[in-house]
Protein backbone atom coordinates (compact mmCIF):
# COMPACT_ATOMS: atom_id res chain seq x y z
CA UNK A 1 0.00 0.00 0.00
CA UNK A 2 1.23 3.48 -0.76
CA UNK A 3 0.33 7.00 0.99
CA UNK A 4 -1.29 6.65 4.86
CA UNK A 5 -2.49 9.76 6.38
CA UNK A 6 -4.45 10.21 10.06
CA UNK A 7 -8.09 11.04 9.89
CA UNK A 8 -10.04 12.85 12.60
CA UNK A 9 -13.86 11.06 13.17
CA UNK A 10 -15.66 13.23 15.71
CA UNK A 11 -13.60 12.03 18.34
CA UNK A 12 -12.08 8.71 16.39
CA UNK A 13 -8.79 8.67 15.13
CA UNK A 14 -8.49 6.49 12.00
CA UNK A 15 -5.80 5.86 9.00
CA UNK A 16 -6.76 6.51 5.76
CA UNK A 17 -4.85 4.41 3.22
CA UNK A 18 -4.72 4.60 -0.19
CA UNK A 19 -3.07 2.35 -2.69
CA UNK A 20 -0.58 2.77 -5.25
CA UNK A 21 -3.19 3.59 -8.49
CA UNK A 22 -5.56 5.54 -6.08
CA UNK A 23 -8.40 3.61 -6.80
CA UNK A 24 -9.59 2.80 -3.56
CA UNK A 25 -9.42 4.17 -0.31
CA UNK A 26 -9.98 2.13 3.55
CA UNK A 27 -10.46 3.63 6.35
CA UNK A 28 -9.23 1.26 9.60
CA UNK A 29 -11.21 2.25 12.98
CA UNK A 30 -8.74 2.65 15.77
CA UNK A 31 -9.85 -0.72 17.29
CA UNK A 32 -8.37 -2.10 13.48
CA UNK A 33 -11.74 -3.38 11.98
CA UNK A 34 -10.92 -2.25 8.38
CA UNK A 35 -13.71 0.12 6.89
CA UNK A 36 -14.94 -0.24 3.42
CA UNK A 37 -13.31 0.34 0.00
CA UNK A 38 -14.87 3.13 -2.41
CA UNK A 39 -13.52 3.12 -5.68
CA UNK A 40 -14.22 6.49 -7.03
CA UNK A 41 -17.59 7.18 -9.01
CA UNK A 42 -16.47 8.35 -12.53
CA UNK A 43 -17.48 11.89 -13.51
CA UNK A 44 -19.48 11.63 -17.04
CA UNK A 45 -21.98 14.21 -17.59
CA UNK A 46 -25.44 14.25 -16.47
CA UNK A 47 -28.08 17.28 -17.10
CA UNK A 48 -28.67 19.55 -14.43
CA UNK A 49 -32.05 20.34 -12.84
CA UNK A 50 -32.70 22.95 -14.99
CA UNK A 51 -32.55 21.08 -17.94
CA UNK A 52 -34.16 17.81 -16.47
CA UNK A 53 -37.09 20.41 -15.51
CA UNK A 54 -37.16 21.87 -18.89
CA UNK A 55 -37.50 18.18 -20.73
CA UNK A 56 -40.19 17.20 -18.34
CA UNK A 57 -42.24 20.58 -18.80
CA UNK A 58 -42.07 20.00 -22.50
CA UNK A 59 -42.89 16.45 -22.48
CA UNK A 60 -46.32 17.46 -20.58
CA UNK A 61 -47.16 20.31 -22.33
CA UNK A 62 -46.52 18.30 -26.37
CA UNK A 63 -48.42 15.10 -24.74
CA UNK A 64 -51.02 17.37 -23.14
CA UNK A 65 -51.57 18.93 -26.57
CA UNK A 66 -51.00 15.50 -28.31
CA UNK A 67 -54.39 14.41 -26.06
CA UNK A 68 -56.27 17.36 -26.98
CA UNK A 69 -56.03 16.74 -30.65
CA UNK A 70 -56.68 12.82 -29.61
CA UNK A 71 -60.32 14.33 -28.63
CA UNK A 72 -60.88 17.58 -30.87
CA UNK A 73 -59.90 15.93 -33.92
CA UNK A 74 -61.43 16.05 -37.13
CA UNK A 75 -62.25 13.96 -40.52
CA UNK A 76 -61.05 16.56 -42.53
CA UNK A 77 -60.04 14.31 -45.34
CA UNK A 78 -63.27 12.55 -45.80
CA UNK A 79 -64.45 13.70 -49.54
CA UNK A 80 -68.23 15.13 -48.04
CA UNK A 81 -66.06 16.39 -44.90
CA UNK A 82 -67.72 20.37 -43.98
CA UNK A 83 -64.39 21.48 -42.27
CA UNK A 84 -60.81 21.97 -43.24
CA UNK A 85 -59.55 22.34 -40.00
CA UNK A 86 -57.66 18.97 -38.39
CA UNK A 87 -58.60 19.93 -35.18
CA UNK A 88 -61.86 22.08 -33.64
CA UNK A 89 -59.77 24.67 -31.48
CA UNK A 90 -62.51 26.69 -30.96
CA UNK A 91 -64.45 23.87 -28.74
CA UNK A 92 -61.24 23.52 -26.12
CA UNK A 93 -61.45 25.62 -23.28
CA UNK A 94 -58.45 28.01 -23.28
CA UNK A 95 -58.54 29.06 -19.43
CA UNK A 96 -57.70 24.91 -18.72
CA UNK A 97 -55.07 24.87 -21.42
CA UNK A 98 -53.68 28.03 -19.38
CA UNK A 99 -54.46 26.15 -16.40
CA UNK A 100 -52.13 23.59 -17.54
CA UNK A 101 -49.30 25.29 -18.94
CA UNK A 102 -48.89 27.37 -15.35
CA UNK A 103 -48.99 24.55 -13.50
CA UNK A 104 -46.66 22.17 -15.19
CA UNK A 105 -44.43 25.16 -15.86
CA UNK A 106 -43.65 25.75 -12.11
CA UNK A 107 -40.80 23.96 -11.72
CA UNK A 108 -38.76 24.53 -14.88
CA UNK A 109 -39.65 28.50 -14.76
CA UNK A 110 -39.04 28.76 -11.04
CA UNK A 111 -34.76 27.00 -11.62
CA UNK A 112 -34.80 29.90 -14.37
CA UNK A 113 -35.56 32.78 -11.77
CA UNK A 114 -32.59 30.90 -8.73
CA UNK A 115 -30.27 30.60 -11.71
CA UNK A 116 -30.52 34.51 -12.09
CA UNK A 117 -28.86 35.10 -8.48
CA UNK A 118 -25.24 33.12 -10.90
CA UNK A 119 -25.72 36.77 -12.75
CA UNK A 120 -25.31 38.42 -9.70
CA UNK A 121 -21.36 37.66 -8.84
CA UNK A 122 -21.29 40.02 -6.02
CA UNK A 123 -24.11 38.79 -3.73
CA UNK A 124 -22.88 37.78 -0.14
CA UNK A 125 -24.04 33.98 0.88
CA UNK A 126 -26.77 36.15 3.30
CA UNK A 127 -27.89 38.00 0.24
CA UNK A 128 -27.90 34.96 -1.48
CA UNK A 129 -30.20 33.88 0.79
CA UNK A 130 -32.52 36.53 0.71
CA UNK A 131 -32.62 36.56 -3.00
CA UNK A 132 -33.78 32.89 -3.06
CA UNK A 133 -36.89 33.68 -0.15
CA UNK A 134 -37.70 36.80 -2.59
CA UNK A 135 -37.91 34.57 -5.46
CA UNK A 136 -39.58 31.92 -3.73
CA UNK A 137 -42.64 33.36 -2.06
CA UNK A 138 -43.58 36.27 -4.95
CA UNK A 139 -43.09 33.50 -7.34
CA UNK A 140 -45.52 31.24 -5.60
CA UNK A 141 -47.97 34.21 -4.77
CA UNK A 142 -48.26 35.05 -8.72
CA UNK A 143 -48.36 31.28 -9.75
CA UNK A 144 -51.15 30.98 -7.30
CA UNK A 145 -52.81 34.12 -8.12
CA UNK A 146 -52.71 32.96 -12.30
CA UNK A 147 -54.15 29.55 -11.34
CA UNK A 148 -57.33 31.61 -9.48
CA UNK A 149 -57.89 33.74 -12.14
CA UNK A 150 -58.38 30.30 -14.97
CA UNK A 151 -59.97 28.30 -11.82
CA UNK A 152 -62.48 31.38 -11.33
CA UNK A 153 -62.92 31.71 -15.58
CA UNK A 154 -63.51 27.83 -15.74
CA UNK A 155 -65.97 27.95 -12.61
CA UNK A 156 -68.63 30.42 -14.31
CA UNK A 157 -68.16 28.69 -17.50
CA UNK A 158 -68.70 25.17 -16.13
CA UNK A 159 -70.16 23.95 -12.35
CA UNK A 160 -68.53 23.00 -9.24
CA UNK A 161 -67.84 19.58 -10.31
CA UNK A 162 -65.28 20.42 -12.70
CA UNK A 163 -63.58 22.69 -10.76
CA UNK A 164 -63.37 20.68 -7.90
CA UNK A 165 -61.73 18.09 -10.16
CA UNK A 166 -59.21 20.42 -11.52
CA UNK A 167 -57.82 21.55 -8.23
CA UNK A 168 -58.09 17.47 -6.14
CA UNK A 169 -54.73 17.07 -6.80
CA UNK A 170 -53.60 20.47 -5.28
CA UNK A 171 -55.54 18.96 -2.12
CA UNK A 172 -53.64 15.82 -2.29
CA UNK A 173 -50.34 17.52 -2.18
CA UNK A 174 -51.11 19.58 0.57
CA UNK A 175 -52.33 16.11 2.78
CA UNK A 176 -49.09 14.85 1.47
CA UNK A 177 -46.17 17.80 1.90
CA UNK A 178 -48.01 19.56 3.87
CA UNK A 179 -47.38 23.72 3.31
CA UNK A 180 -44.28 23.16 1.97
CA UNK A 181 -43.80 25.73 -0.94
CA UNK A 182 -40.21 24.12 -1.55
CA UNK A 183 -41.40 21.12 -2.67
CA UNK A 184 -44.42 22.36 -4.77
CA UNK A 185 -41.58 24.23 -6.66
CA UNK A 186 -38.42 21.78 -7.29
CA UNK A 187 -38.06 18.12 -7.29
CA UNK A 188 -35.30 17.86 -4.66
CA UNK A 189 -35.81 19.09 -1.25
CA UNK A 190 -32.49 20.34 0.06
CA UNK A 191 -31.37 20.87 3.93
CA UNK A 192 -28.56 24.15 4.41
CA UNK A 193 -25.43 22.01 5.41
CA UNK A 194 -25.68 18.63 4.33
CA UNK A 195 -26.02 19.42 0.24
CA UNK A 196 -23.60 20.09 -1.86
CA UNK A 197 -24.82 21.02 -5.59
CA UNK A 198 -27.81 19.43 -4.63
CA UNK A 199 -27.03 15.95 -3.70
CA UNK A 200 -26.29 15.14 0.25
CA UNK A 201 -22.88 14.58 0.92
CA UNK A 202 -21.68 11.13 2.72
CA UNK A 203 -18.43 11.33 5.21
CA UNK A 204 -16.10 8.08 5.67
CA UNK A 205 -16.58 8.64 9.62
CA UNK A 206 -15.06 5.85 12.01
CA UNK A 207 -17.90 6.81 14.53
CA UNK A 208 -20.72 4.50 14.89
CA UNK A 209 -22.66 7.47 15.78
CA UNK A 210 -21.71 9.87 13.00
CA UNK A 211 -22.68 6.71 10.55
CA UNK A 212 -25.96 6.20 11.80
CA UNK A 213 -26.76 9.67 11.71
CA UNK A 214 -25.95 9.96 8.60
CA UNK A 215 -28.46 6.88 7.58
CA UNK A 216 -31.36 8.86 9.36
CA UNK A 217 -30.53 11.95 6.63
CA UNK A 218 -30.33 10.20 3.30
CA UNK A 219 -32.75 7.65 4.46
CA UNK A 220 -35.17 10.96 4.89
CA UNK A 221 -34.38 12.46 1.55
CA UNK A 222 -35.25 9.65 -0.31
CA UNK A 223 -37.92 9.18 0.97
CA UNK A 224 -38.82 12.96 0.18
CA UNK A 225 -37.22 12.22 -3.69
CA UNK A 226 -39.61 8.89 -4.12
CA UNK A 227 -42.74 10.98 -2.73
CA UNK A 228 -41.56 13.36 -5.10
CA UNK A 229 -41.14 11.00 -7.90
CA UNK A 230 -44.56 9.62 -7.60
CA UNK A 231 -46.93 12.45 -6.63
CA UNK A 232 -44.83 13.97 -9.66
CA UNK A 233 -45.58 11.23 -12.45
CA UNK A 234 -49.86 10.83 -10.83
CA UNK A 235 -49.55 14.54 -11.13
CA UNK A 236 -48.84 15.34 -14.54
CA UNK A 237 -50.43 12.03 -16.05
CA UNK A 238 -53.39 13.27 -14.41
CA UNK A 239 -53.38 17.11 -16.03
CA UNK A 240 -51.99 16.04 -19.44
CA UNK A 241 -53.97 12.78 -19.95
CA UNK A 242 -57.26 12.79 -18.17
CA UNK A 243 -58.12 16.07 -17.34
CA UNK A 244 -58.66 17.00 -20.79
CA UNK A 245 -60.95 13.99 -21.43
CA UNK A 246 -63.38 15.07 -18.13
CA UNK A 247 -63.84 18.86 -20.13
CA UNK A 248 -63.78 17.44 -23.17
CA UNK A 249 -67.35 18.85 -25.00
CA UNK A 250 -70.30 16.69 -25.66
CA UNK A 251 -68.78 14.79 -28.30
CA UNK A 252 -67.37 11.12 -29.69
CA UNK A 253 -64.02 10.34 -28.70
CA UNK A 254 -62.18 7.26 -28.52
CA UNK A 255 -62.66 6.54 -24.92
CA UNK A 256 -60.15 3.29 -24.62
CA UNK A 257 -57.78 5.09 -26.83
CA UNK A 258 -57.74 8.39 -24.77
CA UNK A 259 -57.18 6.66 -21.03
CA UNK A 260 -54.58 4.05 -22.88
CA UNK A 261 -52.99 7.46 -24.09
CA UNK A 262 -52.62 8.59 -19.98
CA UNK A 263 -51.74 5.58 -18.72
CA UNK A 264 -48.70 5.42 -21.24
CA UNK A 265 -48.09 9.25 -19.99
CA UNK A 266 -47.86 8.52 -16.36
CA UNK A 267 -45.25 4.75 -17.01
CA UNK A 268 -43.00 7.59 -19.13
CA UNK A 269 -43.61 10.58 -16.03
CA UNK A 270 -42.73 8.05 -13.87
CA UNK A 271 -39.58 6.14 -15.35
CA UNK A 272 -38.60 10.05 -16.20
CA UNK A 273 -39.25 11.38 -13.15
CA UNK A 274 -36.83 8.34 -11.60
CA UNK A 275 -33.91 9.13 -13.99
CA UNK A 276 -34.18 12.35 -12.71
CA UNK A 277 -34.17 11.95 -8.99
CA UNK A 278 -32.23 9.16 -8.52
CA UNK A 279 -29.10 9.47 -10.83
CA UNK A 280 -26.22 7.17 -10.76
CA UNK A 281 -24.17 9.77 -8.70
CA UNK A 282 -26.68 9.68 -5.71
CA UNK A 283 -27.27 6.19 -5.43
CA UNK A 284 -23.48 5.81 -5.45
CA UNK A 285 -23.68 8.05 -2.77
CA UNK A 286 -26.09 5.88 -1.06
CA UNK A 287 -23.94 2.76 -1.82
CA UNK A 288 -21.25 3.95 0.34
CA UNK A 289 -23.44 4.70 3.72
CA UNK A 290 -24.95 1.19 3.24
CA UNK A 291 -21.30 -0.17 2.99
CA UNK A 292 -20.68 1.67 6.39
CA UNK A 293 -23.68 0.82 8.16
CA UNK A 294 -24.24 -3.49 7.45
CA UNK A 295 -27.11 -5.11 8.43
CA UNK A 296 -28.13 -7.47 11.01
CA UNK A 297 -29.77 -10.87 10.33
CA UNK A 298 -31.47 -12.45 13.26
CA UNK A 299 -30.25 -15.95 14.12
CA UNK A 300 -32.77 -18.79 15.08
CA UNK A 301 -30.72 -19.89 18.02
CA UNK A 302 -32.09 -18.08 21.58
CA UNK A 303 -29.47 -16.78 23.28
CA UNK A 304 -29.45 -18.19 26.91
CA UNK A 305 -30.55 -15.38 29.46
CA UNK A 306 -27.69 -16.51 32.00
CA UNK A 307 -24.93 -16.05 29.42
CA UNK A 308 -25.36 -12.67 28.67
CA UNK A 309 -23.37 -11.17 31.72
CA UNK A 310 -20.59 -14.37 30.98
CA UNK A 311 -18.19 -12.42 28.62
CA UNK A 312 -18.22 -9.28 26.62
CA UNK A 313 -15.89 -7.80 23.72
CA UNK A 314 -14.86 -4.07 23.63
CA UNK A 315 -13.96 -3.99 19.90
CA UNK A 316 -14.84 -5.73 16.35
CA UNK A 317 -12.21 -7.74 15.98
CA UNK A 318 -12.60 -10.10 18.95
CA UNK A 319 -15.81 -10.03 17.97
CA UNK A 320 -15.31 -12.51 15.06
CA UNK A 321 -15.37 -15.35 17.81
CA UNK A 322 -18.12 -14.18 19.51
CA UNK A 323 -19.20 -17.90 20.60
CA UNK A 324 -17.20 -19.50 22.59
CA UNK A 325 -17.15 -23.69 23.30
CA UNK A 326 -18.64 -22.78 26.91
CA UNK A 327 -21.59 -21.10 25.12
CA UNK A 328 -20.84 -17.82 26.03
CA UNK A 329 -21.61 -15.03 23.66
CA UNK A 330 -20.57 -11.19 22.71
CA UNK A 331 -22.84 -8.74 24.06
CA UNK A 332 -23.48 -5.71 21.76
CA UNK A 333 -22.37 -2.36 21.82
CA UNK A 334 -23.59 0.49 20.55
CA UNK A 335 -20.24 2.41 20.10
CA UNK A 336 -18.32 -0.76 18.41
CA UNK A 337 -18.24 -1.69 14.43
CA UNK A 338 -18.08 -5.19 14.30
CA UNK A 339 -17.16 -7.16 11.44
CA UNK A 340 -18.19 -9.52 8.82
CA UNK A 341 -19.99 -12.46 10.24
CA UNK A 342 -19.51 -11.37 14.00
CA UNK A 343 -22.34 -12.76 16.13
CA UNK A 344 -23.69 -10.68 19.08
CA UNK A 345 -26.70 -10.93 21.30
CA UNK A 346 -28.99 -8.33 21.89
CA UNK A 347 -32.26 -8.15 23.45
CA UNK A 348 -32.69 -11.45 24.41
CA UNK A 349 -31.96 -12.51 20.55
CA UNK A 350 -29.04 -13.92 18.92
CA UNK A 351 -27.62 -11.25 15.58
CA UNK A 352 -24.95 -12.22 12.67
CA UNK A 353 -23.38 -9.13 10.81
CA UNK A 354 -23.64 -8.93 7.61
CA UNK A 355 -21.63 -6.58 4.98
CA UNK A 356 -18.19 -5.37 5.03
CA UNK A 357 -18.37 -3.70 8.77
CA UNK A 358 -21.60 -3.38 11.25
CA UNK A 359 -22.85 -0.15 12.87
CA UNK A 360 -26.64 -0.96 12.46
CA UNK A 361 -28.85 -1.32 15.57
CA UNK A 362 -29.93 -4.88 15.71
CA UNK A 363 -33.51 -5.77 14.78
CA UNK A 364 -33.84 -2.54 13.18
CA UNK A 365 -35.71 -3.15 9.68
CA UNK A 366 -35.04 0.32 8.31
CA UNK A 367 -31.61 -0.50 8.60
CA UNK A 368 -31.72 -3.97 7.28
CA UNK A 369 -34.00 -2.35 4.08
CA UNK A 370 -31.83 0.59 3.44
CA UNK A 371 -28.22 -1.61 3.35
CA UNK A 372 -30.21 -4.80 1.54
CA UNK A 373 -31.54 -2.03 -1.22
CA UNK A 374 -28.28 -0.16 -1.69
CA UNK A 375 -25.70 -2.47 -1.34
CA UNK A 376 -25.58 -2.27 -5.08
CA UNK A 377 -27.72 -0.03 -6.79
CA UNK A 378 -27.24 -1.63 -10.28
CA UNK A 379 -30.16 -3.95 -9.57
CA UNK A 380 -32.35 -0.87 -9.68
CA UNK A 381 -31.28 0.76 -12.89
CA UNK A 382 -31.03 -2.83 -14.05
CA UNK A 383 -35.09 -3.06 -13.11
CA UNK A 384 -35.79 0.53 -14.05
CA UNK A 385 -33.72 0.23 -17.59
CA UNK A 386 -36.11 -3.12 -18.37
CA UNK A 387 -39.10 -0.99 -17.52
CA UNK A 388 -38.11 1.69 -20.27
CA UNK A 389 -37.71 -1.39 -22.51
CA UNK A 390 -41.32 -2.29 -22.31
CA UNK A 391 -42.14 1.07 -22.60
CA UNK A 392 -40.22 1.77 -25.79
CA UNK A 393 -41.46 -1.49 -27.06
CA UNK A 394 -44.95 -1.28 -26.30
CA UNK A 395 -45.16 2.43 -28.19
CA UNK A 396 -43.39 0.88 -31.12
CA UNK A 397 -45.62 -2.03 -31.11
CA UNK A 398 -48.87 0.46 -31.14
CA UNK A 399 -47.47 3.13 -33.83
CA UNK A 400 -47.11 -0.46 -35.92
CA UNK A 401 -50.94 -1.28 -35.03
CA UNK A 402 -52.19 2.25 -35.22
CA UNK A 403 -53.89 3.61 -38.27
CA UNK A 404 -55.43 6.93 -38.01
CA UNK A 405 -53.01 9.84 -38.29
CA UNK A 406 -53.49 11.53 -34.64
CA UNK A 407 -52.56 8.18 -33.01
CA UNK A 408 -49.53 7.95 -35.09
CA UNK A 409 -48.70 11.59 -34.05
CA UNK A 410 -49.01 11.54 -30.46
CA UNK A 411 -47.45 7.65 -30.14
CA UNK A 412 -44.51 9.14 -31.78
CA UNK A 413 -43.92 11.82 -29.78
CA UNK A 414 -44.24 9.82 -26.64
CA UNK A 415 -41.98 6.79 -27.92
CA UNK A 416 -39.28 9.33 -29.25
CA UNK A 417 -39.01 11.36 -26.08
CA UNK A 418 -38.70 7.74 -23.96
CA UNK A 419 -35.57 6.77 -25.75
CA UNK A 420 -33.68 9.66 -24.15
CA UNK A 421 -34.78 8.31 -20.98
CA UNK A 422 -34.21 4.32 -22.09
CA UNK A 423 -30.46 5.53 -22.69
CA UNK A 424 -29.88 7.53 -19.59
CA UNK A 425 -31.16 4.10 -17.59
CA UNK A 426 -29.09 2.27 -19.69
CA UNK A 427 -26.18 4.00 -19.01
CA UNK A 428 -26.30 3.96 -15.62
CA UNK A 429 -27.31 0.44 -15.39
CA UNK A 430 -23.96 -0.18 -17.37
CA UNK A 431 -22.02 1.94 -15.35
CA UNK A 432 -23.31 1.19 -11.90
CA UNK A 433 -22.69 -2.95 -12.81
CA UNK A 434 -18.94 -2.31 -13.62
CA UNK A 435 -18.06 0.10 -10.59
CA UNK A 436 -19.86 -2.63 -8.10
CA UNK A 437 -18.48 -5.44 -9.78
CA UNK A 438 -14.77 -4.14 -9.13
CA UNK A 439 -15.89 -3.15 -5.97
CA UNK A 440 -16.67 -6.98 -4.77
CA UNK A 441 -13.71 -8.00 -6.11
CA UNK A 442 -11.33 -5.79 -4.44
CA UNK A 443 -13.44 -6.41 -1.19
CA UNK A 444 -13.11 -10.28 -1.67
CA UNK A 445 -9.73 -9.99 -2.80
CA UNK A 446 -8.62 -8.17 0.57
CA UNK A 447 -10.76 -10.66 2.67
CA UNK A 448 -8.81 -13.45 1.17
CA UNK A 449 -5.54 -11.52 1.36
CA UNK A 450 -6.43 -10.85 5.45
CA UNK A 451 -6.87 -14.67 5.38
CA UNK A 452 -3.94 -15.79 4.02
CA UNK A 453 -2.28 -13.05 6.07
CA UNK A 454 -3.39 -15.05 9.40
Amino acid sequence: MGVSAEVQNDGNTGQLTRDKNNSAVVYNNADGAPMPKHIPFPDFPGSSELINELIMFLFITFAAAMQFINLYRTMWWVPDSNTTRTVNVYLIEPYLVAFIVLLMSRRFVYCLLIRGQELLQNLSSEHRRIYKKIIKYSFSSFLLSLLGFCVYKIYVKQSFMPVFLLVYPLVIYLLIFGFQIESFLRSSYEVEGTYFNGMPMHCCSTSPDTIREEIVVLKNDFNIRFKQIVFTSLLNAYYAGVVPCLFAVSMYYNVLWAYQNALYIWLSCLTMACAFGFPAKYSDILHRASLHLGYWSRMELRAIGGNSGNSSSSNGSSSGSSTSSSGTTTVWKANTVWTQDSVVKCKGELFSANGPVTVALPGNSSHSRFYKLFRNPAIIYLILTGVQAVVVLAGILVIYYAVEWHFLLSMSFATLTNQFTFFKTLRDYLVTRRIYTSETAIAEQTKSNALHSN
